[in-house]
């Protein structure tokens, strides 16, 4: 997980990182993030002060208690195939978690890898649900020249994608809409 804050502009961003079934873990203690220099828990006893399970309990007991609460929350299911999104009543769960937060909800859907094997893509389902839909689709264009493997871009791909995406994000279309 990691954390970004630039005061100059009042911009923040937080990733955090949750692969399937895995338990997510925090070393950021959310009572104090916004506190980038002290926020990072320092005993090695408490790394798991947010490991759950579930989605929903990392939305309520971590995301939410953030100080400042994100604006967005952006999220996919990736190539992973024993990921709870395929479940319709996780996938609702999440945006009723998030939407009790008032945090507006992004799902991108999955890029497409180069050899394309269309089970990965049965979790889209979710831009039905969430506020704001990411859709990547486009990614299964790519060029073999602008790949660094089956599943992985090349650095011009993936800035295209994150200023797509910041882009779309800062849009005062996006906030005026879930305002």
């Amino acid at each position: 997980n990691r954390y970004f804050y630039e005061p100059q502009n009042n911009n923040r961003l937080t990733y955090l990182l949750k692969f399937g079934h895995r338990p997510f873990r925090s070393s950021w203690d959310v009572s104090y993030i916004n506190e980038h220099s002290d926020s990072l828990v320092n005993d090695p006893q408490n790394v798991d002060i947010a490991q759950t399970l579930n989605w929903t309990e990392v939305i309520d007991n971590f995301v939410c208690k953030m100080i400042p609460r994100p604006t967005f929350f952006v999220f996919n299911s990736g190539l992973w195939a024993d990921d709870e999104l395929v479940e319709v009543d996780v996938q609702t769960k999440i945006v009723q978690s998030l939407s009790n937060c008032n945090i507006i909800s992004v799902y991108k859907t999955t890029t497409i890898p180069m050899i394309d094997e269309p089970k990965n893509h049965n979790r889209d389902e979710m831009c039905q649900l969430a506020d704001i839909c990411y859709n990547v689709s486009w990614t299964g264009l790519v060029t073999p020249d602008k790949h660094a493997d089956n599943v992985h871009f090349t650095p011009p791909i993936y800035s295209m994608l994150n200023i797509h995406l910041l882009s779309m994000l800062a849009s005062g279309e996006v906030l005026a809409v879930n305002s």
